[in-house]
């Protein structure tokens, strides 16, 4: 039985969503499609919201900055089973110190957590000289397109200038975001544009209130009189150099009978308007989508049911925001830069510890309950500290008070008093 098939057309509703999905970028990557990276997202009011654009917005910088600063401030380090760091090994200079000619390790590290906050990808070529790894050079997240071939092989296509390089998938070291299909990471840019475009209009609204130094349009009555093309065209160009903020309190002549009519009731204020709470909310709602505590990128709110103390912020900013994207990109280090028997015997890890180099106080008291329980050696403290390694220090030792009762003296402990009753 023969099947009907409608022909593809502007009137087919799956051509514009293919159109937008070469535009805007893809959520999933099926065989024998191209996923485009996030390019510009145009909102009802006719923002343009774009990775560039949302950067103005003092808190997408705040977030993407926040965020960046502090995993590029994490050591990352390579670790043999025994959780030893391996510092002969070539990954972990390369890791450690400068995954390239250009960059230290910090450097990278921030660039490719931008990326990923951004356009929700990170991308970095992998070059090997023989099977060694050798350097991994960024790419721009922006000119990278994933597309999944027939045969089913992920492949990256690299846009330079008039051309397209075609990558493999073994050489391409690829962080991503929230993903639907574990292949794509999405950007929060492209899925929060509303939020950021109403700040952004709201932004421009406050700002030309500002610019009019807050003076509101109206009216003028010239009575029964008509003026000609010529008097408006003068007349408009009076009041557009009246309405100059830097004219503000100073008084225009009204000529020809001309008498001001109020605006009152056409024209919305600012508090009218909400101006305020609406700029005030979409600070909010971005936080919300970097998973990022409002109050770490200075907005505070008295009603805000965020935790009080400054180290309950750091532990929720770590646990529910940094610690999910570190393990993806741990993950995605190990299985792009190691062979299967590299897996069985080396491990990347960042080393969250080092949120702590700068309280003193918290440091300490951690270092002191690892030493104390036998989990830290003090050489190993010592090394966390940067200090030389001292003789006998790579021992494990408890307190006294931890130890089993049936190791006290000859084994037969006495007997704990009964409390006497009255």
């Amino acid at each position: 039985m023969a099947m009907l098939t409608k022909s593809a057309g502007l009137a087919d509703t799956g051509f514009w969503d293919r159109l937008w999905s070469r535009v805007s970028g893809r959520p999933r990557l099926s065989e024998g499609e191209r996923a485009h990276p996030f390019d510009v997202h145009t909102t009802p009011s006719g923002s343009g919201v774009s990775a560039e654009s949302a950067l103005r917005l003092s808190a997408v910088w705040g977030c993407v900055g926040l965020r960046s600063a502090t995993v590029s401030s994490l050591p990352l380090h390579v670790r043999d089973n025994q959780k030893r760091l391996v510092k002969d090994e070539p990954l972990y200079r390369l890791l450690h110190d400068a995954p390239n000619a250009d960059m230290t390790s910090s450097e990278w590290l921030e660039m490719q957590i931008a990326s990923v906050d951004l356009w929700g990808n990170g991308y970095s070529m992998i070059e090997r000289e023989g099977k060694r790894i050798v350097s991994l050079i960024p790419l721009a997240p922006d000119r990278v397109t994933m597309r999944r071939r027939s045969d089913g092989h992920l492949v990256y296509e690299l846009q330079k200038k008039g051309s397209t390089e075609e990558i493999s998938a073994d050489d391409i070291l690829h962080f991503k975001g929230f993903t639907l299909d574990g292949l794509i990471g999405l950007s929060p840019i492209q899925y929060a544009a509303e939020t950021m475009g109403g700040l952004m209009d709201a932004n421009l609204a406050a700002s030309r209130e500002w610019r009019n130094g807050l003076k509101v349009g109206g009216f003028l009555k010239t009575g029964a009189q008509t003026l000609t093309v010529d008097q408006r065209d003068r007349l408009r160009t009076s009041l557009g150099n009246f309405g100059l903020a830097e004219n503000a309190g100073k008084w225009m002549v009204l000529e020809a009978g001309l008498e001001p009519a109020s605006s009152q009731g056409i024209r919305m204020n600012p508090h009218d308007a909400q101006l305020l709470e609406s700029r005030y909310f979409g600070i909010e709602e971005i936080c919300r989508a970097f998973r990022v505590p409002p109050p770490l990128i200075g907005h505070t709110d008295k009603a805000s049911s965020w935790a009080s103390s400054l180290d309950g912020l750091n532990r929720g900013f770590l646990t529910y925001s940094l610690r999910p994207t570190l393990v993806r990109m741990e993950q995605a280090m190990r299985r792009k830069l190691m062979t299967p028997e590299e897996r069985q015997r080396f491990e990347i890890r960042f080393a969250f510890e080092g949120m702590l180099r700068a309280d003193v106080a918290a440091r300490a008291s951690f270092y002191s309950t690892m030493l104390q329980n036998g989990v830290f050696s003090r050489n190993y403290v010592r090394g966390l500290e940067e200090l030389p390694d001292v003789e006998g220090g790579d021992e494990l030792t408890v307190q006294l008070n931890l130890t089993p009762l049936d190791q006290l003296g000859d084994g037969n402990a006495a007997p704990v008093p009964k409390k006497e009753t009255t």
